[in-house]
């Protein structure tokens, strides 16, 4: 679909044969979940590209880091997550504590995949776009689709949001446009209503802020007051997007505005205390400490160590623990 789309737009050049365009198509690394790779981004890529040591050894610091991401933060907070979700009556606590332990577990889940992604194209000589931005530091809706899956933002805008008009029919047809293109961002997860709602969700969020001169709900705040708020935004989206149907959202709606009261937590019995230990540290992770693509790694014989040490580390743990599949595999 890229490939016709930027070439019909002249974005692109044409394969030279079919065996350039075979391997766009079948571009292993990020062909499940993404980043979403357009072709003019990889065009001269696939006709010629260098392979150095400096880019193998950035994938494999990328690589490594992501499988971390994964099997040892949003693996570790996943049983909480799915704990809550599976309560036919579930309690304020317990509610509010799965749906942090969800919105933690699709981010690093979500992000230790693109990460991963990013560090095999490197070291088979590709460059791929950033995926994620530290997306819960953002202090607006309209910001947080600017850090959270970037390529996708990036395709539904210039694929979608433009082609509808965009922002050049007067402001009423662009909050319809806005509307609409997060609705239908919502359906190509899925066709259920609970992700056509999420679409909706974030459509109408993103419309209202347009209203508001492109500034946040709670703009004028203090910035960190700002970001926890924009954050239980978000959060309250990452309900809709969990939920099965509409009968589980419903069940735990009422546990997060009290209807069942406080209720009980995730247990702390049977090695639970660490998954709240995981929790704490992935807050930590999230909303003090810099992403991935922010931190430049000089290569060093400790770096060499302590990345072999953290892949066999996460080899056991995924070897003695019960890993689930990345999330975005089943979209």
């Amino acid at each position: 679909m890229s490939y016709s789309i930027d070439i019909y737009r002249g974005h692109a050049r044409p394969a030279k044969s079919l065996v350039d365009y075979a391997c766009y198509v079948s571009l292993f690394p990020q062909l499940v979940a993404g980043p979403i790779v357009r072709y003019h981004e990889v065009d001269a890529q696939l006709r010629e590209r260098a392979h150095t040591w400096a880019k193998a050894g950035a994938g494999i610091v990328l690589f490594v880091l992501g499988l971390a991401k994964k099997v040892l933060l949003a693996d570790s907070v996943a049983p909480m997550a799915d704990w809550g979700f599976a309560q036919p009556a579930i309690g304020l606590a317990g509610a509010w504590s799965s749906l942090l332990a969800y919105t933690l577990q699709i981010y690093f889940d979500f992000s230790g995949y693109s990460d991963m992604a990013v560090g095999l194209g490197l070291m088979i000589g590709f460059k791929f776009p950033q995926n994620f931005n530290s997306p819960y530091k953002s202090a607006s809706i309209s910001e947080f689709w600017t850090r959270w899956h970037i390529s996708l933002s990036a395709w539904l805008r210039d694929n979608l949001y433009i082609p509808l008009g965009g922002n050049r029919k007067g402001p009423v047809r662009t909050y319809v446009n806005l509307f609409l293109t997060m609705l239908l961002g919502g359906l190509w997860h899925g066709a259920s209503w609970t992700f056509m709602l999420w679409g909706a969700y974030h459509g109408s969020l993103l419309a209202l802020e347009r209203m508001n001169g492109r500034r946040g709900l709670v703009h004028g705040l203090p910035r960190p007051l700002q970001i926890a708020l924009t954050f239980l935004l978000v959060m309250f989206g990452w309900l809709l997007f969990r939920a099965k149907n509409l009968a589980e959202f419903a069940r735990m709606l009422r546990g997060l505005l009290g209807g069942n009261g406080w209720g009980s937590a995730y247990p702390l019995a049977d090695a639970g205390w660490l998954n709240w230990g995981g929790m704490l540290f992935c807050l930590v992770l999230v909303f003090a400490a810099r992403n991935t693509w922010e931190i430049r790694w000089q290569p060093s014989r400790r770096l060499a160590v302590g990345l072999a040490l953290l892949f066999l580390v996460c080899v056991a743990t995924f070897l003695v623990n019960t890993s689930s599949p990345f999330l975005y595999f089943q979209f």
